[in-house]
């Protein structure tokens, strides 16, 4: 090593020159290996032109970090409030169509004829002449001239026994349909049913005034099988003390007839000639009239009583 003032060799480990006094400044050689192993001692150790750099890049990735986190949890919240957005939209949609559908319900004319043909099928009567009569009164507010509310409300009355609804319903179905369509097909259709009807409620007496008033002259010929009328007798009914022969008449249809007050069937004795009536006692004779249609008449019941004289009786008050 020399002196970098006067060039003279110096002695190793002098800090002074001999020759000129200069003091040396001893520098160690520069070895990577020890800056390594100084920064694996001391990491915390950082240079001040890097420790800048460092804390920014630090920041910014917390920062990132952070901006991620917000994000995740933002994406979160908006699913959640779509998804609560949603369902109330859904609530109140099925709200919405509940109240509109039971609305249109009560004033639709198809949904009140369905659902009283559905019943009526049933045998649930009380429910089908509710809907039934619901679905006539939407027909008259609309002055429509559909004639089934009508036509099934006959029926079903019929089916509970209630015969003057039952016709009453009836004959405001072939008026509607007569006055909307005049002389038809469908018309002919209801004549008919009425005349099923009038048999159903023993109500066949009608018969014969139902095809005089009808306008139409081929619906009535259609109708005329369908007369049918009580049948009638030449002795009236009584007391009587001798043998009777009653003589059963009637213009349409064949006679049945019973002498115990049943009402007959075609299962019953048929009239093929007069009853004789030759033994005490009380006879109640019923007889009805059946045509080929099955049309059965209202029945005639005539009460006989045959009391005959005893044997020898002297009936003569003179003596």
């Amino acid at each position: 090593m020399k002196c970098p003032n006067c060039g003279s060799e110096l002695e190793p480990g002098k800090i002074y020159c001999e020759h000129c006094g200069h003091e040396i400044q001893i520098v160690p050689d520069y070895d990577p290996l020890d800056e390594v192993l100084i920064e694996q001692e001391e990491p915390e150790e950082m240079k001040p032109d890097s420790f800048p750099v460092l804390e920014e890049s630090g920041t910014t990735a917390g920062k990132g970090r952070k901006t991620s986190g917000e994000g995740k949890r933002t994406s979160l919240r908006f699913r959640y409030k779509s998804l609560l957005f949603l369902m109330v939209l859904l609530i109140c949609g099925c709200a919405f169509t509940l109240s509109y559908s039971v609305m249109t319900s009560d004033n639709n004319y198809s949904y009140q004829l369905r659902k009283g043909r559905q019943y009526e099928k049933k045998g649930e009567y009380e429910k089908a002449i509710m809907y039934l009569r619901r679905a006539q009164e939407i027909q008259n507010e609309k002055n429509g001239s559909d004639t089934e509310a009508l036509r099934l409300l006959a029926e079903v009355y019929a089916k509970t026994g209630a015969k003057a609804p039952a016709l009453t319903y009836m004959k405001q179905a072939v008026e509607t349909e007569s006055l909307a369509r005049g002389d038809s097909q469908a018309l002919q259709e209801l004549y008919l049913d009425l005349m099923e009807l009038l048999n159903e409620t023993g109500q066949t007496e009608l018969v014969g005034d139902v095809i005089a008033e009808c306008p139409y002259p081929d619906i009535r010929d259609a109708l005329l099988p369908y007369r049918i009328e009580k049948p009638a007798c030449d002795t009236p009914e009584g007391i009587y003390n001798y043998y009777l022969r009653l003589n059963l008449s009637a213009e349409y249809g064949s006679i049945y007839y019973t002498l115990d007050g049943s009402i007959p069937t075609s299962e019953s004795t048929r009239y093929e000639g007069p009853i004789e009536l030759m033994e005490e006692g009380e006879v109640l004779l019923c007889a009805v009239a059946i045509n080929k249609k099955g049309m059965i008449s209202e029945p005639l019941v005539l009460a006989y009583k045959l009391d005959f004289p005893a044997a020898g009786a002297d009936t003569d008050d003179d003596n």
